[in-house]
């Protein structure tokens, strides 16, 4: 198994989190107290990877000829979603170092009153990264999660898991994340 960058290093990564309900902060690291344009920053010059957290609603409209033309708008800070309506989150993950970042990973919660949307979530550009799930809180990953369930018959078989079930999502980018470098990845949900 891999060691994790994050427990290796003891990574502070730097946060932009807008304070709203929905707004999930990123699992996995430390999060600094000051607060400055509504904006709450980890504090700490040291640090190897810079992370931030962005959100978007989507918005549907129809153009001339009638087809569904899809536009993502960044979340206001005061925001008003109502059921039924998409969100998306985007981690961008900045190595601020002139070397080569190993094993970096991170883990986002599906904020509560929302359901991830299924194939939603991007993975990273770079190679061997990967994006698993948790539908136990964060304690196992899987890249297509199952559940059991008992048919008609009695017997226990493997179902994919239902989208009402991921609570976490987590993004490996790969063996190395370069020097000087930037990547996103992002992921959907819908609220209840």
């Amino acid at each position: 198994m891999k060691k994790q960058l994050f427990g290796s290093l003891s990574l502070v990564a730097t946060l932009a989190i807008l304070p709203i309900a929905i707004f999930p902060a990123i699992a996995n690291s430390s999060l600094g107290n000051q607060q400055q344009s509504n904006l709450r920053v980890a504090q700490n010059q040291q640090r190897p990877v810079a992370l931030l957290l962005s959100a978007e609603i989507k918005k549907t409209s129809r153009d001339a000829d009638g087809k569904e033309v899809v536009a993502w708008n960044q979340l206001p800070s005061n925001p008003k979603v109502v059921p039924g309506s998409v969100l998306r989150y985007t981690v961008t993950a900045e190595n601020t170092t002139n070397r080569n970042m190993q094993n970096l990973s991170v883990t986002q919660p599906v904020p509560g009153g929302m359901v991830y949307v299924i194939q939603s979530a991007t993975k990273a550009s770079a190679d061997n990264a990967s994006v698993d799930f948790s539908i136990d809180g964060g304690k196992s990953f899987s890249p297509k999660p199952v559940v059991r369930v008992r048919g008609r018959d009695g017997k226990v078989v493997e179902r994919p898991a239902p989208p009402e079930a991921y609570t976490h999502v987590r993004w490996n980018f790969g063996e190395t994340l370069s020097a000087n470098s930037r990547t996103q990845v992002s992921y959907q949900v819908r609220v209840k």
